[in-house]
């Protein structure tokens, strides 16, 4: 694998590591996500999706400059790939712990909230899908910061991602093939 393309993955990754911590730092200092405060917590979720993609263009500009405006779509799915796998690990082994180890109130809080939130989900769903009273029961005993559930989180999160990358690396791409030059 070409250096370039490894190190700007890992290093756009910490950046992006950074970003997801400071994100639920916030949140957290502004007393987690609950029902007062959901649309505040939106927004700043919002805005830091906003920095996350934003960081990810400067990534495959970045990239693309060094290899001398001539990258594939590959290669810049591959660095894209590379940093957002980083990003995310800091992020969820950030929020792991913090929810798990260092503030188990605020963990047992949040965990609430969130199975509450898809309890109402659930029920409004009622009318379109078949939802059962154990299926109910079910989700509002789930523990939402177990290792599994963060696992969970962060292959879905990295499924979601690989379509953002995919589009970056469509945009971004060298117009030309360098192999054909």
């Amino acid at each position: 694998m070409n250096e370039i393309l490894k190190s700007n993955g890992i290093k756009y990754g910490i950046i992006l590591g950074g970003v997801g911590i400071l994100m639920h730092l916030i949140i957290y200092l502004l007393g987690g996500l609950t029902e007062e405060n959901a649309i505040t917590g939106g927004v700043i979720q919002f805005v830091f999706w906003l920095g996350y993609l934003g960081v990810r263009i400067f990534q495959c500009i970045n990239t693309k400059k060094e290899l001398n405006n001539s990258i594939t779509f590959k290669e810049l799915f591959t660095t894209l790939t590379i940093s957002i796998t980083i990003g995310i690990f800091i992020s969820q082994l950030f929020t792991y712990s913090l929810n798990n180890f260092i503030d188990t109130d605020y963990g047992t809080e949040m965990n609430e909230f969130m199975n509450k939130q898809q309890v109402i989900a659930m029920k409004a769903m009622k009318n379109f899908t078949e939802v059962s009273s154990q299926d109910i029961k079910e989700v509002a005993n789930t523990d939402n910061f177990s290792i599994i559930k963060t696992g969970q989180a962060f292959v879905m999160s990295i499924l979601i991602s690989s379509i953002m990358n995919l589009i970056l690396a469509a945009i971004f791409k060298s117009k030309t093939n360098p192999l054909n030059e």
